[in-house]
């Protein structure tokens, strides 16, 4: 094995994706990414575990003092999804009274004059990816009718609850990929 053999080994360990063909699947804390017209740095990334092998990736985004979400989640095929937190109260007092007479959300929630319908209840567990430490949540998942657009209401322990609104974007919609160097 010659010197270059060496180098070369050293740097395909280091390298998990084709540096000259990075996709969103590749993204790690401190990438730079493009998305719609803007360029967003990733601040943080974090992993859910849905049970029976499912995980699911969450990344903190942020540009120009704006923060979001990007989410990926890979089962039958790949969807991303990009989001940002509202205040739980936000949703209206008819949901939060729904949620304490009848210990689960409505079918139906209309927010900013979308109707979002319940899809699915899924327990689990997240946890930053710097840290081996796991939080216990459930996540309560909701779509439009078009299924385009997501509300998810998640609960962390009896009586804390984080909102988050998003919409489907395609894998194009995230461009020129950059790892920090």
């Amino acid at each position: 094995m010659g010197l270059f053999d060496i180098f070369k080994k050293k740097e395909e360990e280091e390298t998990h994706f084709d540096p000259t063909n990075i996709q969103v699947t590749d993204l790690e804390k401190g990438y730079l990414l493009d998305y719609d017209m803007e360029t967003w740095t990733v601040k943080k990334m974090a992993e859910y575990d849905w049970g029976d092998n499912f995980f699911s990736r969450e990344f903190l985004i942020e540009s120009r003092g704006k923060t979001r979400y990007l989410s990926i989640e890979e089962d039958e095929s790949l969807e991303i999804v990009i989001s940002e937190k509202i205040k739980f109260r936000k949703l209206g007092q008819d949901v939060i009274s729904y949620f304490e007479n009848h210990d689960k959300f409505p079918n139906l929630i209309i927010y900013e004059g979308t109707s979002y319908h319940f899809d699915e209840q899924s327990p689990g567990y997240y946890r930053d990816v710097e840290s081996d430490d796991w939080s216990e949540l459930i996540s309560f998942d909701y779509e439009n009718d078009a299924e385009t657009h997501f509300l998810t209401i998640e609960q962390w322990g009896e009586n804390e609850f984080e909102v988050s609104i998003g919409k489907k974007v395609k894998p194009f919609e995230i461009s020129n990929i950059l790892p920090v160097s």
